[in-house]
């Protein structure tokens, strides 16, 4: 992966023809995102942008060609946003935040262009599930699978741009991601104001339902960076790291309210900073 990273960091030439490569292969269309967004957080939005639109191209040929939804188009524009508004203001809680604007604008955007594909994924689930094919059930279904890929979609474009970061850092600052990262927080005005959403979907869950997981992305990243803070600070063995992530999977309906519960409770008590001046 540096080796790639390295490759794509030699000239523009090289950028654009990695991207490209990657873009034309569905299967490693993701990676061009991470490229773009290495160019774009490494030497800015002008250059990440000529990157970008050859980057677009094999994509969108082939998205023409299959008939296939618009998610790695979507999914390619929001990450380089993302790594352009991190560069811009160095500030993994803005890009948290923003993260869920992108997310919903880019579900907004598959849930008008992709409806076959959407009918025939409920259809799929619901012949799998063995459920009756109601008007009201297809609905229901349709508003779960459509929070899902909300959800799914957002943690696609952090997880895209974290390479990215990650990269910039194996080449430029190495260890700096690892800081970045075990130092990310929501602050309480955010926490505030994701609370506020969620309780407004909840209310209004029939029309606004659909967006409660997606609000809860930048809580769970944030817990996620507190529990890597707090084994690096124990120094505890990366074990205990694969330990909670299996947890996590395996019992996510347990595990991931209290993680992003966690990072609530962080956001108000500053937990890292009470832990060091604890122990000092």
């Amino acid at each position: 992966m540096k080796a790639l990273a390295e490759f794509v960091m030699r000239g523009r030439v090289h950028a654009i023809g990695a991207s490209m490569v990657c873009a034309s292969l569905p299967i490693l269309n993701w990676l061009s995102t991470s490229i773009v967004s290495l160019v774009v957080l490494h030497r800015g939005g002008v250059e990440g942008s000529l990157v970008l639109l050859w980057a677009l191209l094999p994509m969108g040929v082939v998205i023409y060609l299959t008939g296939s939804a618009l998610t790695p188009v979507i999914a390619l524009l929001g990450t380089v946003g993302l790594a352009y508004v991190l560069r811009v203001t160095v500030s993994w809680e803005i890009t948290l935040v923003l993260a869920v604007v992108f997310s919903a604008i880019g579900i907004l955007i598959f849930e008008s262009t992709s409806t076959e594909q959407l009918k025939l994924i409920v259809e799929m689930y619901m012949e799998f599930t063995q459920q009756d094919s109601t008007e009201q059930s297809f609905e229901a279904i349709r508003k779960v699978i459509l929070a899902v890929f909300a959800m799914g979609q957002a943690f696609a474009m952090l997880a895209f741009l974290m390479l990215a970061r990650w990269w910039q850092s194996q080449l430029y600052n190495p260890g700096g991601f690892q800081k970045e990262f075990h130092q990310l927080r929501i602050t309480s005005g955010f926490s505030t104001g994701i609370v506020l959403l969620l309780v407004i979907c909840y209310f209004f869950n029939d029309s606004l339902g659909q967006w409660m997981l997606l609000l809860t992305v930048p809580l769970l990243l944030s817990g996620l960076g507190m529990v890597h803070w707090l084994i690096g600070y124990r120094k505890m063995s990366v074990r205990w790291l694969i330990i909670f992530y299996f947890l996590l999977l395996v019992f996510s309906n347990f595990f991931y309210p209290l993680v992003a519960s966690l990072a609530l409770i962080d956001s108000y008590l500053d937990v890292r900073k009470r832990i060091q001046t604890t122990k000092v």
